[in-house]
């Protein structure tokens, strides 16, 4: 196998630094005893301040090329890719997925490579102490009784940055609680019934079963304020009674207890798929269901996945307009390849965008997306096979990108823009239909979002609208 080499040297040569020579002398020897084919080096100096990193950029277009395939790429240890941790997750990612190998002369003690620099990150994090101090101004905040983000349906923030209760907005709290403790009622009637009522949330929405849900767990309505790890009794005045809030957490146990639990299953539609009857969203739902074999007395158990109208599930209104997931997936899919498969015609009134600032305004976006993903990483928020996941797409999508912008400069940039702009998408289309199905849940749901910004399912066709 063909293996490659990346080193990077200091500014100023001390005694104890390697030489670019002893670097490679050190690489070839390596090759040799692991049998790799050593084909380029590469190397750049520590960074100092925001140094260009030549020698990793000719290192990414190396992999880039047509044809290169996979190779090994050879390092010292993980730190010798980047000086900052968070540049050592993004490399680590951009390699893997470019198709190199990293073997490492001196392997991490704390697991893979991808794990140990996203330690490195959060022991950083930690040493930088910023966050830490923010959390204990917070914390010192709520400790004093002061109200802190979104506040619960029922209460505001008064102008000393207390909690008051709303009067009217109390009440229906209050009736939340007696439904369901002394009436018996379940969520789904409770929610029916607000909207009977012609009751509407802060935001003039329907009452749910996920909104109901939330008054009844909310400790805050008993007085007590509970938040970035700080629990304060009496913080400011209840809506509710204590003993009705256990009443009620006894409730909500015992039919939790109940329940068997499901395993909880991805759809790729979430967030986009709307029913087109109510305009509401569609939910996806998974039923098991089993049966008994005639031939040999055993028994079969198969899944059955399908979108559901969310009005009809949480609020008791519309209809059970239902469609099979694989069915409304692909039906998705089609639609998309069908509105791709002619250039739209380009109204001269619209606001002329150059093609490349274009894909750069969109590389940017993709690149903010993609320092999310690492920061809820850092965070601990992601796993380093989920931050793998959700990456790829977005890794690919920045690399076709990149491969259009120098397109298009090479060509001296004379593309009418709404064409490149359809180029793009219709490009975007195929690429994710040709990779479907060697794509998890959570690569697909991404890559749609990317792609539509709406998908409304009709009984006998269904709409999608692109993304501008």
């Amino acid at each position: 196998m063909e293996a490659i080499g990346y080193f990077r040297l200091p500014e100023e040569r001390d005694e104890t630094s390697p030489s670019v020579q002893e670097q490679e002398q050190a690489f070839f020897q390596f090759c040799q005893g692991q049998g790799f084919q050593p084909v380029a080096t590469f190397f750049d100096p520590i960074e100092s301040g925001k140094a260009p990193q030549r020698g990793y950029g000719q290192l990414t277009d190396f992999l880039r090329q047509p044809g290169r395939g996979f190779c090994v790429l050879a390092l010292s240890r993980v730190e010798e890719l980047a000086a900052q941790p968070k540049d050592m997750v993004r490399r680590l990612l951009e390699l893997e997925y470019l198709g190199a190998q990293l073997v490492f002369t001196e392997p991490p003690s704390e697991g893979q490579p991808l794990d140990y620099a996203l330690v490195l990150w959060q022991r950083a994090r930690s040493r930088d102490g910023r966050t830490v101090r923010a959390m204990d101004v917070l914390r010192g905040k709520a400790m004093r009784g002061y109200g802190l983000g979104r506040t619960p349906f029922g209460y505001r923030i008064d102008d000393q940055g207390r909690l008051e209760i709303v009067p009217e907005e109390a009440s229906v709290v209050g009736q939340v609680y007696a439904m369901y403790v002394e009436e018996d009622l379940g969520l789904r009637l409770i929610a029916r019934r607000l909207n009977d009522a012609f009751t509407s949330t802060r935001r003039g929405l329907r009452w749910s079963v996920v909104t109901v849900r939330d008054i009844l767990r909310n400790r805050m309505y008993t007085g007590t304020y509970s938040r970035f790890g700080v629990r304060v009794p009496r913080s400011h005045a209840p809506i509710i009674d204590l003993e009705l809030f256990r009443k009620a957490q006894q409730k909500r146990e015992g039919s939790t207890h109940a329940r068997i639990p499901k395993r909880r299953t991805a759809f790729t539609l979430t967030g986009l798929a709307y029913c087109g009857s109510c305009q509401g969203r569609m939910i996806g739902v998974s039923r098991q269901q089993s049966w008994a074999r005639k031939r040999d007395g055993g028994r079969t158990e198969t899944e059955y996945r399908y979108y559901r109208c969310g009005s009809r599930v949480n609020q008791s209104v519309c209809s059970y307009h239902t469609r099979r997931a694989s069915v409304l997936e692909q039906a998705v899919l089609t639609q998309m390849l069908d509105d791709c498969m002619s250039p739209p015609p380009h109204d001269p009134g619209s606001v002329m965008v150059h093609p490349v600032q274009a894909l750069k305004a969109r590389q940017k976006a993709l690149t903010g997306r993609l320092d999310r993903y690492l920061d809820n990483a850092a965070k601990g928020l992601l796993s380093s096979a989920e931050l793998r996941a959700i990456a790829s797409p977005v890794l690919r999508e920045i690399q076709q990108t990149d491969e259009r912008v120098r397109r298009l400069e090479r060509a001296g940039e004379t593309i009418i823009p709404h064409l490149v702009i359809w180029e793009q998408r219709r490009e975007q289309v195929q690429s994710l239909c040709d990779h479907w199905a060697v794509l998890n849940p959570a690569e697909r749901r991404t890559s749609l979002k990317d792609l539509l910004s709406r998908v409304t399912v009709l009984d006998d066709r269904i709409e999608i609208i692109f993304e501008n």
